[in-house]
């Protein structure tokens, strides 16, 4: 039976890292340019990280996805941008251009059914708090561990090939970082035998508007124009993620701006009862799809999965 919900305000640790939709921003910029384009030049360590190890390792990646799973524009009309965004469901907006400028967007959008779907369930947490949640049986799903941990991972299979992981985890990593932190974990991980007679888990209903710091100043090597370089001078992403016993969708839009510019200076079930770790993989590519630290002041019921 649902327990009675509380609702007690808190300061959000929720982080997430969505890179794909930055790669195809990118890339998509790379065609606007053209012939004249001769390569990103980066200006400090996340972005030399970003391109070497996420923009190399993963671009090829773009064209596995489906085309009403991944698309991008780009335009020199900021107006252009913002409804391309608002039509596909994002309220973050780029600032107009200057006179030589243009922009660059992309969309990630991944839903999912469970193999079975689940029931729905009131996760209690260890302070006597209730949130709407998921319970399922042992069908579809697998258990794992990893040395040093009490946590176990869980998979949830999907009705397509990907899969869901869950394990709880303390606040920690955020950007690339937290890309890696679950790459370890994939290596790291072992099936067990699971004890338990199935797995519970709060439903999630997020939406996350953020400015891509690291991002900012990248320069785009150009020829033939009175200045050498592009640099990104607006850099945001928004990230949407419902879940419940059905399935779950991931929505995360990238939108950058740049400008034409010269140097410049510089048993019981298993419970997930405590924030958690969440990915999604698709066999064959490079980087996970999705990444995400869930926090409780996510976890609410979704109307639907519709976006």
């Amino acid at each position: 039976m649902l327990g009675r919900m509380l609702l007690i305000p808190m300061k959000s640790k929720t982080t997430c890292a969505v890179t794909y939709p930055i790669v195809a921003a990118l890339l998509k910029a790379d065609e606007f340019l053209g012939p004249k384009f001769q390569g990103f030049s980066p200006v400090n360590a996340m972005q030399e990280r970003f391109l070497k190890e996420f923009y190399e390792a993963s671009r090829s990646d773009l064209s596995r996805f489906s085309e009403d799973e991944i698309e991008s524009i780009a335009s020199t009309k900021s107006d252009e941008m913002n409804k391309w965004l608002e039509k596909r469901g994002f309220s973050i907006k780029l600032n107009p251009f200057d006179e030589d400028g243009f922009g660059v967007a992309s969309m990630l959008s991944i839903l999912g059914e469970w193999a079975k779907k689940g029931a729905k369930y009131s996760v209690k947490t260890e302070d006597g708090v209730y949130y709407p949640g998921v319970k399922m049986t042992n069908y579809g799903l697998g258990f794992y561990r990893i040395p040093d941990s009490e946590h176990m991972i869980i998979e949830i299979e999907t009705r397509g090939s990907d899969r869901v992981y869950l394990m709880m985890a303390e606040a920690g990593p955020t950007d690339l970082d937290l890309v890696e932190q679950v790459e370890n974990i994939r290596k790291k991980m072992r099936p067990v035998e699971s004890e338990y007679s199935g797995v519970a888990f709060p439903k999630i209903d997020l939406d996350m508007k953020a400015e891509i710091d690291w991002l900012l100043h990248l320069r785009l090597q150009v020829r033939g124009e009175s200045l050498p370089y592009y640099q990104i001078v607006q850099a945001l992403q928004q990230t949407k993620l419902k879940m419940n016993e059905i399935g779950f969708h991931v929505k995360s839009a990238v939108a950058m701006g740049a400008i034409l510019s010269a140097p410049l200076k510089r048993a019981e079930p298993y419970v997930i009862n405590r924030p958690f770790l969440m990915w999604i993989e698709r066999p064959q590519f490079a980087k996970p799809l999705f990444a995400v630290y869930l926090d409780k002041d996510v976890w609410k019921e979704p109307e639907n999965l519709e976006m």
